[in-house]
């Protein structure tokens, strides 16, 4: 420690260098601390001095103040290298997705005049009649279809592309779609939608959260209901 400066600090320059520095520089360090108690003993009143138990409190807590910042110290180099391995680890694991397949919670279909534009959706109970709307991006009902009666569990549907004016659905269109069902005594219920694909990739967002790709479609990883391989 350099004794020429602590032999020059005094509250008003402490005051001055204050005044214009923000508030984190504001916080008492371990160093301004024990620049106030070498100051306080420098100027104490000589006909009455600082009691050795008020002098010994104050050294107790100018350690406890030095421990609990290099224990703070630490604890943050813990916890970015955590960071670092957990990442690592996330990196490492995610690649060894890509090809297996995903069910998870959404209801787009990204139309693919060349491919297969299948709708996937679960039913909670048996159902007299199901039918199928697809939408347009700006909410318009472009297809309504009657799929029939059907049970419980999960079904997909084909969709050719055709809408109900008989025109060909745009490819690359994004389009969303709604289930629903009646069943035999006349209550009407909802389908859960879902997507299911194979895994084409990995994406991350600003904030390190991780999605799958299944083609142009992301699915987040708290929306993932299920992985698995085409053999299951």
């Amino acid at each position: 420690m350099n004794v020429a400066q602590i032999g020059n600090f005094s509250p008003g320059q402490t005051q001055a260098g204050q005044s214009g520095s923000s508030l984190e520089n504001s916080k008492l360090g371990k160093q301004e601390f024990l620049n106030l108690l070498v100051t306080q003993l420098r100027h104490q009143n000589p006909l009455e001095p600082l009691k050795q138990e008020e002098y010994a409190a104050q050294l107790a807590q100018f350690s406890s103040l030095e421990q609990l910042s290099n224990l703070n110290d630490r604890f943050d180099q813990m916890y970015q290298s955590n960071q670092q391995l957990n990442q690592s680890i996330t990196n490492a694991l995610s690649a060894t997705l890509i090809g297996k397949r995903v069910k998870g919670v959404g209801n787009t279909l990204i139309y693919d005049a060349g491919g297969n534009n299948q709708i996937h959706y679960r039913l909670g109970t048996t159902a007299d009649s199901v039918t199928v709307q697809i939408k347009d991006s700006v909410g318009n009902v472009v297809k309504t279809q009657s799929l029939g009666p059907q049970e419980a569990g999960d079904h997909s549907w084909t969709w050719n592309g055709r809408l109900d004016t008989n025109a060909a659905a745009a490819d690359g269109e994004h389009y969303t779609y709604e289930i629903t069902g009646t069943t035999e005594d006349g209550q009407t219920i909802s389908g859960q939608p879902f997507i299911d694909g194979k895994i084409t990739g990995v994406q991350y967002t600003g904030q390190g959260n991780m999605s799958f790709l299944v083609g142009d479609l992301r699915v987040s990883t708290g929306e993932v209901e299920k992985i698995y391989t085409d053999e299951e």
